[in-house]
């Protein structure tokens, strides 16, 4: 993604490339080479493990992890920063009020007329915790995609047993969110040809002018995702039908790879400060 997008248009084409994992995925470093069952499992464990911890310095230390691993798995850091960043700072926005509503050692205060606007320790203590548990999670599953592929994801699902109505409903919303940001970007270069005149910024106008497209765009899209399902039905496709596991073929150098994952995180999680 080179630059900042500066139109509707370039904002979609930016969330499309920041979904988009199949281009980067990357099987040339250690962890590509792992079995991906046991690769799977000892990353999903991390996530596993961060339930049981409320210190910011484990967590930390569970970070460090895995930034060891995304080192040995030759993932591009930049790509993988920016891809697992948007969560973290939305769920930053969700947690915000915590620290005005919890009670503690005062940081800050201020008075707004009758009202008095307090922020504690305690309060901010439980929003870091939050924020690095669901970026440690999402940076985790963002990790898996991009060395197996959403396939590899589905398929480590399905191995696990998880019903197929759940990793088929997984695997479709993923594509059909590049077919609805497909679709926008269509009827957003449609009506730029019909008004012959250049939309290079975000104005409040152009942003008011996006309610109908929006309108359109739901009509739109839901007519084309059922001429797209039929088409799968046509060929075979059946929401029952699992996708294909995981080969399970583990070599010494796997569970050798698990024990030590394992090990590291019980090490972690041992330290107390």
């Amino acid at each position: 993604m080179s630059g900042a997008p500066i139109s509707v248009r370039g904002l979609l084409s930016g969330l499309e490339s920041l979904l988009y994992v199949e281009e980067s995925v990357s099987r040339g470093g250690v962890l590509g080479k792992i079995d991906p069952l046991i690769r799977n499992i000892s990353l999903v464990s991390i996530t596993v493990a961060s339930l049981f911890t409320h210190s910011i310095f484990t967590l930390s230390l569970m970070f460090l992890l895995l930034a060891i691993l995304v080192v040995f798995s030759s993932v591009p850091l930049r790509s993988y920063l920016l891809k697992t960043s948007v969560v973290p700072l939305f769920s930053f926005v969700i947690v915000i009020p915590i620290p005005f509503i919890t009670p503690g050692i005062t940081l800050w205060s201020a008075g707004v007329g009758p009202f008095l606007l307090a922020i504690s320790y305690e309060g901010m203590i439980r929003v870091a915790e939050f924020v690095m548990r669901v970026w440690l999670c999402v940076g985790v599953a963002t990790l898996i995609t991009l060395i197996g592929g959403i396939n590899g994801l589905v398929s480590f699902l399905s191995s696990i047993r998880l019903p197929s109505l759940f990793t088929q409903t997984l695997s479709l919303t993923y594509r059909y969110v590049f077919l609805t940001i497909n679709e926008s970007m269509r009827m957003l270069m449609a009506r730029d040809a019909r008004t012959f005149r250049k939309r290079s910024r975000l104005s409040l106008e152009e942003l008011r002018g996006l309610s109908g497209v929006i309108t359109t765009l739901l009509v739109r899209v839901h007519e084309r995702s059922d001429r797209v399902y039929l088409a799968m039905r046509a060929r075979g496709f059946s929401i029952a039908s699992p996708p294909r596991p995981c080969k399970w073929s583990p070599k010494p150098s796997d569970i050798s790879f698990l024990v030590l994952v394992s090990c590291l995180l019980l090490i972690i999680l041992s330290i107390k400060v």
